[in-house]
């Protein structure tokens, strides 16, 4: 069997970018206080998006014109809530609330 996407969308895809968004949280509390620790707080949020990408070797799939996706996890410790829709198809661009 050959599989070339996996089975979700890319909307869901990039949502799950916003996993560690408690970093950049943190990283607003320093404010000027610790400009290097700061700074350390966001490239953790960078670089975090790669802690999901261990184990997928499929693109998602292309989501259609209007698709959207939402995303409520506010009960969890560091809640947030998302909403990300596909609003252009050439050239492809997605919004993400």
């Amino acid at each position: 069997m050959v599989n070339f996407n996996e089975p979700l969308s890319f909307l869901q895809r990039v949502t799950e970018d916003l996993e560690y968004s408690c970093c950049l949280d943190k990283a607003c509390q320093l404010g000027n206080a610790d400009p290097v620790l700061e700074l350390a707080w966001v490239a953790t949020f960078s670089i975090s998006s790669y802690a999901s990408t261990a184990h997928r070797t499929c693109k998602p799939f292309n989501p259609l014109l209007g698709e959207t996706y939402e995303c409520d996890r506010s009960l969890d410790p560091y809640g947030w809530r998302s909403l990300a829709e596909q609003v252009s198809h050439h050239s492809i661009n997605s919004a993400l609330l």
